[in-house]
């Protein structure tokens, strides 16, 4: 497993771009806002930290992966604050009036940040434990599959809601679960786990949008100090 994180992560960074083509890469000097940008660099570089790592880990640079490590401390949090900024800057645009695709998102955004954070922080926790620690950094990059693919089926194939989310929650879950079946000989159970964790972030996507009080949240979260 070792030998191929590095193929994965790469392969990720490849399909974010192409994903992320039409709507930012393809056009970014007209994109005028500093919050998109902002976002757009903190995620793009840690799949490139990741990358990094995975090819240090295979040149057996151990050193080098340990110190490189310590700049996600700083990363990780600063790109989860990217992001709060940007949802909350487009809710605030909103100015109260909350469509329903603005209002679904801003859960997907929640559903999608804890998966990661939760994937991280056991990253981290194990950090120690080498093969505990790859499996769980393996898939901090999951919850990033679906605003990729998202993309991907709207723009190229006209895919839209709720196909295009059953795909991507879909596509993710079928990963873990080959991860889970091609790791089973190891012992080791972390991608069932995983596996888990996501089915069950994943299901409420679909009907808490639609309850009464997200919106409440939803105006709530407008109302932070973020920039």
């Amino acid at each position: 497993m070792v030998r191929t994180t590095y193929f994965f992560f790469a392969a990720f960074l490849i399909v974010a771009v192409i994903g992320f083509w039409p709507s930012y890469f393809g056009r970014i000097t007209l994109e005028g806002e500093w919050r998109v940008h902002f976002h757009g660099a903190m995620m793009f570089g840690w799949c490139a930290l990741l990358a990094t790592q995975a090819w240090l880990i295979r040149t057996r640079r151990t050193r080098w992966h340990r110190t490189l490590g310590k700049v996600s401390f700083a990363w990780v949090p600063v790109m989860l604050l990217s992001t709060l900024i940007l949802q909350r800057f487009r809710l605030e645009q909103a100015a109260g009036h909350y469509s329903t695709e603005l209002l679904y998102f801003s859960y997907l955004m929640v559903a999608l940040v804890a998966l990661f954070v939760t994937c991280y922080g056991l990253a981290i926790v194990h950090r120690r434990t080498p093969a505990l620690h790859m499996r769980y950094m393996i898939c901090t990059p999951l919850p990033m599959i679906d605003p990729i693919v998202a993309r991907m089926l709207s723009q190229y194939l006209g895919i839209d809601f709720p196909e295009m989310q059953v795909i991507t929650f879909a596509l993710t879950d079928a990963i873990l679960l080959w991860l889970s079946v091609k790791d089973w000989p190891t012992g080791q159970r972390v991608f069932p786990r995983v596996l888990v964790l996501f089915v069950l972030m994943e299901l409420p996507v679909f009907f808490v949008y639609k309850t009464a009080w997200w919106p409440a949240v939803a105006a709530w979260f407008a109302t932070l100090p973020l920039p």
